[in-house]
Formats: structure tokens, sequence, C-alpha cells
């Protein structure tokens, strides 16, 4: 529930009120149109006030920008300090304990790991037989912002694309508009209007997982397509971004 102080909700209770005695007092005891006018003028600003008090996110998008970056420099801190620079492999919730996770490699011999079952939730995990099967396990932006969709996305361009824009655009206020398209193996998501500033810090994290808009994109396509992915390339021009997303197999 939401507080009484809420100044959306104060603000509106006040103009309903104000508005609701003052209307009949124009009308019935004045006889006067304007002051009448004004009265009803206030009750629909108070209503309108209310409703934006009821549409206000839990989290308003600029401190969850600020725990978004938060977030990033404590695990770029880490990848940095395990002097990691391999590419990481975003895993559906199918092949993890709980949310969809990344997987770094510790250590790389220039391929992506082939993950053919559900990994362990733990820190480091083994995803293979061989001694140095080993990797980090990271919980992303997006595995958050997953949890917040009232249902998963669908495997269809046209579904993920809206699940896309539910947390871009309407969750995370960080875009204005995005764009799937498949060939093959290949998916390239387009993110127009994008404006956040992080976008190139921090470049160890972002040579193991990409940029962070990259990073929520890959987890919720994983997701969507049930299959392993690795982010390939990204392009900035302007505020335009064009991540290329790769199945791993």
């Amino acid at each position: 529930m939401r507080s009484r102080q809420d100044p959306y909700i104060r603000t509106g209770a006040g103009l309903l009120l104000a508005g609701g005695l003052l209307l009949p007092v124009g009308y019935l005891v004045l006889h006067s149109a304007p002051y009448g006018a004004l009265g009803m003028s206030l009750i629909i600003l108070g209503a309108i006030c209310l409703a934006l008090a009821r549409a206000r996110p839990p989290i308003p998008p600029e401190f969850g920008r600020i725990l978004l970056e938060t977030g990033l420099e404590n695990t770029g801190a880490l990848v940095e300090e395990l002097g990691l620079r391999s590419r990481a492999v975003y895993l559906p919730s199918s092949l993890t304990a709980g949310p969809p996770q990344a997987l770094i490699p510790l250590h790389s011999n220039g391929t992506m790991p082939n993950i053919a079952h559900a990994l362990p939730k733990r820190l480091v995990a083994r995803y293979g037989p061989g001694a140095e099967d080993l990797g980090l396990l990271v919980t992303t932006p997006g595995s958050r912002a997953l949890a917040a969709l009232p249902y998963p996305p669908g495997a269809s361009p046209q579904e993920a694309e809206a699940a896309l824009s539910a947390i871009l655009v309407g969750m995370a206020d960080l875009a204005t508009g995005v764009r799937v398209s498949q060939s093959g193996p290949t998916v390239n998501v387009t993110v127009f209007g994008t404006h956040l500033s992080y976008a190139h810090g921090h470049a160890w994290l972002h040579q193991c997982l990409g940029s962070p808009i990259a990073s929520i994109v890959a987890t919720v396509m994983a997701e969507a397509m049930g299959s392993p992915l690795a982010v390939e390339a990204e392009e900035v021009k302007g505020s335009r971004h064009t991540i290329t997303l790769a199945m791993v197999k």
C-alpha cells in the first residue's frame, strides 16, 4: 500500500476537496458560472493526480539506474580482479537453478562452452567434465527485470520484441523503441532512443557481458528462445544501439 504522504495523493485529495466545495458554492450560492467551472476544473485535476499516484512505479527510473550502475560496478570489480576476459554465455532459466543468468568462463580456449544441463546455483559453477570447465555464474539486470513481467517472453520475434519494449521502454525508461529480427542462429536487436551514460563504462565488464543494454537484451532473448546466447557484436550510432546475438551450441 502506498504511503499516505505520497505527494500526488495529498495534492489530489486537496484539489478534490477544494473543487467539491467550490462547485456547489459557485453555482448554487453565488450563481457564478466561472466559479462553478473553476470548481469542476479542480475536481478534474484532483482525479488526474490520484491516477498518477497509482501509475507511479514502486522504484523511480532514476533510482533504478543508480541501482543498475552500482551492481555493474561491483560485478565489474570482481571480473577485473579475477582477470576474466572471456565472453559470457547468457543462459535461460531452464539451464540454471533459478532465474536466467550469465556464465563467464574462468578459462577460455577460444571456443564457447557447451551447456547441456542445468548448472548449480553457485557463484563458481562447473559446466563440463574438464578440470578447467569452471565459470562465474552471475545475475544480470535482465534477470531481475524478467521477474517483473506478468508472463514469460514468447519465442517469436514479435513476442520477444514486446517483452523487451515492456522492460526497456516501459519499466526501465532506457529507450524509446525496440526491433527484433532473426536469421537462423543469429538474432539482431535494435534499440532506439537509448540514454544510458554507463554504456561505455568498465572496459573489462563490457568485454565479458557487453554493455548494460546488450546484457538486458541478451538475457531476455535467451529466456525467450530457451537457448544459450552470446553477444557477438554491438554498434552504437547516436541513440541507436544495435546488438547482434548468436546461439551457442
